[in-house]
C-alpha cells in the first residue's frame, strides 16, 4: 500500500496500478488497495475502470464502509443516481445500523432531489427505500437512534420554529457530540446571535478538540463576524489541538493535492469547503 501511495504521489500512476494489481492478488480483502486503485482510475477520468475496481473491492470487502461510499460517489459524479442509491441499499444490507451509510444516502437525496426528499429518506418507516412509505429520516434514526450525524441533519430538516426543540432531543440522544453542538451553534448563527454562536462553538471544541470540522466551522464563523484577533486565536488553538478527525477535515487532509500542508493550511481549506 505504501509503495502504491508513493508511486501515486510521484505521478507514476501506471506503476502504482501495477503494484496494486499484484498486491490485490495477495491481499484481496485489504480494502485500501481497492480504494486507491479506484481513486487512481477516477482521477484519470476512467469511470468504467474505476467502477470495476470499486465493484471488485465491495465484493471482496463487503464490510468496508469507505469502499461502498466511494463507489456510490462515483455514480453520483457520473450522474447515475439510481445506481448510487442501489449501491448504498446493498451496503446497508451487509452493514446494518451504520449511520455513515444512511448519512451518505440522505446527502445524495438532498443534492439530487432537494431537502424534502432527503427528509423523507431520513424519516421513513421500516420498508424498502424503493417503496412509498413513511419518510426516511425516521428509518435511519430507528436503526441508529444515537447517531450524532443523523441528529444534526434532523435539526436542519425541521421547520425553523421546530429546530430548537429538535436540537434539545439531539443533544440528549447524541450525548453532546461536537457534530450536534455545532448544529446548535449554527442555529444561533442563522439568527445572528453572535456571542451565543461563539459560546456554542467553544462547547463543540470542549466536547472533542480532535474533531477538525468543528474548528473549520468556528474559523468560517469568525471570518464572517470576528475581528482578525479572534480569527488568529482560533487558528492558533487549532494548531495546538492538532485535530485529525471529522469527515471534511479527513477528506481535505488526505487529498493528494494537500500533501505537505500544515494544520493552518488544512484548517483554511476545511473552512472554505464546509457548506
Amino acid at each position: 500500500m505504501k509503495s502504491a501511495q508513493l508511486e501515486r504521489q510521484l505521478g507514476k500512476l501506471d506503476e502504482a496500478l501495477k503494484t496494486l494489481e499484484e498486491a490485490i492478488k495477495k491481499f484481496p480483502q485489504f480494502d485500501k488497495l481497492h480504494m486507491i486503485r479506484g481513486q487512481i482510475y477516477d482521477s484519470r477520468g476512467e469511470t468504467v475502470a474505476a467502477r470495476q475496481a470499486y465493484a471488485q473491492g465491495c465484493k471482496s470487502c463487503p464490510k468496508s464502509i469507505p469502499l461502498w461510499i466511494l463507489s456510490a460517489r462515483l455514480e453520483v459524479k457520473a450522474g447515475v443516481i439510481i445506481k448510487a442509491r442501489g449501491l448504498l441499499e446493498r451496503a446497508r444490507l451487509y452493514n446494518p445500523k451504520n449511520d455513515e451509510l444512511w448519512t451518505e444516502s440522505i446527502q445524495i437525496e438532498e443534492k439530487a432531489s432537494g431537502p424534502q426528499q432527503a427528509k423523507s429518506l431520513l424519516a421513513r418507516g421500516k420498508s424498502s427505500p424503493r417503496d412509498h412509505g413513511t419518510p426516511l429520516i425516521y428509518l435511519a434514526m430507528q436503526e441508529c437512534p444515537t447517531s450524532p450525524h443523523l441528529w444534526a441533519m434532523a435539526i436542519w430538516m425541521e421547520n425553523p420554529q421546530q429546530r430548537k426543540g429538535r436540537s434539545l432531543d439531539a443533544l440528549k440522544k447524541a450525548e453532546g457530540h461536537p457534530v450536534v453542538v455545532i448544529a446548535v451553534a449554527r442555529l444561533f448563527w442563522a439568527e445572528r446571535k453572535i456571542e451565543k454562536t461563539r459560546q456554542w462553538m467553544g462547547k463543540a471544541i470542549a466536547a472533542d478538540g480532535d474533531w477538525g470540522d468543528a474548528w473549520g466551522w468556528w474559523l468560517k464563523f469568525e471570518r464572517q463576524h470576528g475581528e482578525v484577533e479572534r480569527q488568529q486565536s482560533v487558528i492558533e488553538a487549532c494548531i495546538a489541538a492538532d485535530p485529525h478527525h471529522g469527515p471534511v477535515w479527513q477528506s481535505v487532509a488526505k487529498d493528494l493535492g494537500n500533501v505537505g500542508k500544515d494544520a493552518r493550511e488544512i484548517l483554511e481549506l476545511v473552512a472554505q469547503k464546509l457548506e
